[in-house]
């Protein structure tokens, strides 16, 4: 492939202010740390009993609520209580005495999260907080609960190791998964392997988070996952794009996309090669009937001169494949920000919409 546009060391130097491509070479490095905070925080506080538990409810948004989403998938064949992601300021009615709230904020400040806190306490639910501090740390010390405090000085999206391990090796404390922590260590050790590939050293058309960067860059991503076990990816997957590269990025999930979004790619004419459609696979995980989903889906797709990649998930552990697409998504997404000239850090739509509604 013959690139029209070049990222070099010293774009990288003037536009990554904060560093962001640190932060996604050190995600093995950062599944580590978070295991050894857990661990040290465990020792510090009592947890509920298994048999106490019903279902459990992650209040968060935004990047602290990416890393309840990927527990939430991974342990989807396993885990034997409902669990919820809560994206918003009220909890569900089914909330009481018997659930476990986990009050994820980053920041310790996010409004929404600070609102189901409350409403948690007051329908006596159990609740475990994991943040850098803020609101959300003084509430959890003034009530003497658990707590897991993160390292500052990451973007929300950039810590999710951070809101990935503490969540998952909470449950595996109380008793709802196990055998965790042997595959953490592997996963980190996939991580720090695909950051040598995908990292910035080498940035030729041997680097497919490089090449898939400027196929992307002038094209509307649209992200296609199977539902079981992936569907949190392909949300990681546009969310990275959307706030990284600032780039509009869709997506869906097999079997519904189809059922309903497969038939509505004949229409507008003339707009099909605006896109850009990605598959993510790991055949491994996948039901039978989704695998020839996905067959028939590519060639109805090309069949309307809509271009398709289809990446394929790595690794021995669900875990590890699953962190495979997300190392490939991140630092997608970051190729995509420079090649654009824009710092892949900062939100400020986001920011101004935080401070419009104060």
């Amino acid at each position: 492939m013959s690139f029209t546009s070049q990222i070099s060391k010293e774009t990288i130097l003037s536009l990554d202010q904060s560093m962001m491509g640190d932060a996604i070479a050190g995600m093995g490095g950062h599944l580590r740390d978070a295991a050894i905070r857990a661990r040290q925080a465990f020792d510090g506080f009592s947890l509920p009993q298994k048999n106490e538990i019903s279902n459990i409810v992650l209040a968060g948004l935004g990047g602290s609520a990416i890393g309840g989403d990927l527990v939430r998938s991974y342990l989807l064949s396993n885990l034997s209580v409902p669990f919820t992601i809560n994206r918003t300021y009220n909890l569900p009615e089914f909330v009481n005495e018997r659930s476990l709230v986990i009050a994820s904020s980053y920041s310790g400040s996010t409004e929404e999260s600070l609102s189901m806190f409350t409403e948690a306490q007051k329908r006596g639910a159990k609740i475990i907080c994991i943040t850098t501090g803020g609101k959300l740390a003084e509430l959890a010390k003034r009530h003497n609960l658990p707590i897991i405090i993160l390292p500052t000085g990451f973007q929300p999206r950039a810590a999710l190791a951070y809101s990935f391990v503490p969540v998952l090796l909470t449950l595996e404390k109380i008793g709802f998964t196990s055998g965790e922590e042997v595959n953490i260590h592997g996963t980190a050790e996939m991580l720090d392997k695909l950051s040598k590939e995908y990292g910035y050293s080498k940035l030729t058309d041997s680097n497919s988070a490089n090449v898939l960067a400027h196929q992307l860059l002038s094209k509307i991503p649209v992200i296609y996952s199977a539902s079981d076990c992936f569907d949190s990816v392909n949300i990681r997957w546009r969310g990275q794009i959307q706030e990284n590269a600032k780039h509009v990025a869709f997506g869906n999930v097999l079997p519904e996309m189809n059922h309903n979004e497969i038939n509505g790619w004949d229409f507008p004419h003339n707009m099909q090669d605006k896109f850009h459609v990605i598959f993510l696979r790991s055949p491994l995980d996948e039901h039978p009937q989704v695998i020839k989903r996905f067959g028939i889906l590519r060639e109805v797709l090309t069949s309307k001169g809509v271009d398709v990649t289809e990446i394929t998930s790595q690794g021995d552990s669900l875990m590890t494949r699953i962190f495979s697409l997300i190392s490939l998504a991140d630092w997608t997404s970051y190729y995509m920000a420079l090649l654009a000239g824009v710092d892949p850090s900062p939100v400020p739509v986001i920011q101004t919409l935080k401070s419009k509604l104060v």
